[in-house]
């Protein structure tokens, strides 16, 4: 039999578990009430763009950087990028404004695509999710948009290239709109108006109900679903392409 004092030790340790997991679910919260927030701000801060029209820009409409070759020549289909009979599914949960989903897209995400991708090894999956504000959700809205004509992927590649800083009000019409004629075979007018309709709505609705019934509660989150299976966290060291393909292989071989 334990003695008292190893009872309650064994007792102080299960407390301060208790206490640490319900920390997690108050910070999970916390995250998801604010995503909440945005997300049903969402329609209004769209209509009032479109009807205010244009407010500004990147550096006075300087043009967004040439578009990448990055996706060239793989199938797209809404959130998808990738052979729909691939075997395992890579799901990417971001927010446009994140520092270090633009990380992942510019220095991880082309190895993906390279080596797993264009092989038909593995399909992406992106859910735009929006966390840190309102420029968030003006982006956010544009993305569901072009997912629509199945450009999400080439769209926040763009945005990322252009990225402002956080919460500065950087997503304006101006920035979107030059950002999407950037965006090859999107139509601009088509991506516009469809941005506050409710399949647009739709889309960031349901990346907010997957990324809270999985517990993401920070961008970039990963999850891989291998087959019929269960979708579990990728957690890579580093983002970089060497620590997020070591990752990756050794889940992809998991038993």
């Amino acid at each position: 039999m334990s003695s008292r004092a190893q009872q309650k030790a064994a007792a102080r340790q299960a407390r301060l578990e208790a206490e640490a997991a319900d920390r997690r679910r108050a910070a999970r919260r916390r995250g998801f009430a604010r995503l909440g927030a945005v997300s049903a701000l969402a329609l209004v801060v769209v209509v009032a763009a479109v009807v205010a029209g244009p407010t500004g820009g990147r550096d006075a409409g300087s043009p967004a950087p040439a578009a990448s070759a990055t996706f060239d020549g793989i199938p797209q289909d809404g959130i998808s990028l990738g052979s729909p009979t691939a075997p395992a599914v890579l799901t990417e949960f971001a927010d446009l404004q994140c520092p270090f989903c633009a990380t992942y897209a510019r220095d991880v995400l082309p190895a993906v695509i390279d080596r797993y991708v264009r092989s038909g090894r593995l399909r992406l999956e992106l859910q735009v999710l929006s966390f840190l504000g309102e420029d968030s959700v003006r982006a956010g809205a544009l993305a569901a948009a072009a997912a629509r004509q199945d450009r999400l992927w080439p769209f926040t590649d763009a945005v990322y290239r252009s990225q402002g800083p956080e919460n500065s009000g950087y997503a304006t019409d101006a920035f979107l709109r030059t950002t999407a004629e950037a965006t090859p075979g999107l139509d601009v007018a088509r991506a516009f108006g469809d941005r506050d309709r409710p399949r647009a709505l739709a889309t960031l609705a349901e990346a907010e109900r997957t990324a809270e019934a999985l517990g993401v509660d920070h961008t970039p989150s990963f999850h891989l679903r291998r087959g019929d299976g269960p979708a579990r966290p990728l957690e890579p060291s580093a983002l970089t392409a060497a620590a997020f393909t070591a990752a990756l292989d050794e889940a992809l071989a998991a038993r």
